[in-house]
């Protein structure tokens, strides 16, 4: 057996309308390693939630299109799946913790229903068996089990993305997505709900893909990371690697707007300008734009994928041979 559980290599994604193309995901390649968490970092628009939603094959119908690439789950490419195949290993072999918990839920069935109803689409066993195997999954997240008969509504936010995060896990995944699992929650119920995903996490060997917008996180529970920039990966490595040593103008721009205790300033250092339109990319470096550390070259063309360390990548023209007097 592999310990490569995903492979995606060269994938592009595009969302197509009458008005516009917008090409939203562009020729990434990741690779995760059975029970490793890979955490995909960047600004809203930079392409975290297309990458994932195609992963599960839940891209908006007759709008959302894979161009190329392939998507291989321990070696098979999902790409070429049916969609029955795809519906087998949703929830069994891949499951995603969707960005909302307030509309990740059926209003108008009791919780432990709805994660039942993911025991029983995978498992043979009775109602009564997924039911009670609902409650156990309840208890796991720290909700107590009597309230499997409650509605969404009657749980406050923190509890409904710990519902979420039960539905998740009910059918013990090999693979788990979670997108931006806390951002809608309070700084203290995000460590609860942090704490309570490593936790799980570790116990069942679980792989995990974290899409958050919190370097923080990343660093805390993280053993890649990946940096996407206007539909790109601009930075790979480990979290160390991407930590210690940042090498993309990008990744080291986003450090210099983190706070820091250590450091008395008024204002927080900022990005200057906007991501680049997705339906109207430029031919040359995405960054460009918007990049302090830029030379005529980054104007001319687009920069290759350079690995600058072992196992660390960056796509910047830094890194390549015309880059001097440039």
């Amino acid at each position: 057996m592999s310990d490569k559980i995903l492979s995606i290599k060269d994938l592009v994604i595009h969302y197509e309308t009458d008005e516009e193309v917008v090409e939203a995901v562009n020729n990434i390649t990741l690779e995760i390693g059975r029970g490793q968490v890979l955490g995909l970092v960047g600004e809203t628009g930079a392409g975290k939630t297309t990458t994932a939603l195609g992963i599960m094959g839940l891209l908006p119908a007759r709008v959302g299109h894979v161009i190329q690439g392939s998507i291989e789950l321990e070696g098979s490419d999902l790409l070429k799946m049916s969609a029955r195949e795809m519906r087998s290993i949703r929830g069994k072999k891949i499951s995603m913790i969707f960005q909302d918990p307030m509309t990740a839920l059926n209003p108008v069935k009791t919780v432990g229903d709805q994660i039942a109803e993911v025991v029983l689409l995978h498992n043979k066993c009775s109602k009564a068996e997924a039911l009670k195997r609902a409650q156990d999954m309840l208890a796991m997240v720290g909700i107590v089990p009597e309230r499997y008969k409650d509605y969404p509504h009657q749980f406050s936010g923190g509890m409904k993305q710990r519902i979420v995060i039960a539905i998740a896990l009910a059918c013990e995944p090999d693979l788990l997505i979670a997108d931006e699992p806390t951002t809608a929650l309070d700084v203290t119920i995000q460590a609860q709900i942090l704490d309570m995903m490593r936790k799980l996490q570790k116990e069942h060997g679980t792989s995990m893909i974290l899409i958050t917008h919190d370097l923080g996180v990343v660093a805390e529970m993280c053993d890649h990371c990946a940096v996407m920039y206007a539909g790109e990966i601009v930075e790979y490595g480990t979290t160390e690697q991407v930590f210690d040593n940042p090498k993309h103008p990008y990744t080291r721009a986003l450090y210099k707007s983190i706070p820091s205790l250590d450091k008395d300033v008024e204002r927080l250092e900022v990005i200057h300008g906007m991501v680049c339109d997705p339906s109207d990319l430029p031919t040359y470096c995405s960054f460009c734009d918007r990049c302090t550390e830029k030379k005529g070259i980054c104007a001319k063309g687009d920069p290759k994928v350079v690995e600058v360390e072992a196992g660390h990548t960056a796509k910047c023209f830094q890194y390549a041979k015309e880059w001097e007097g440039k």
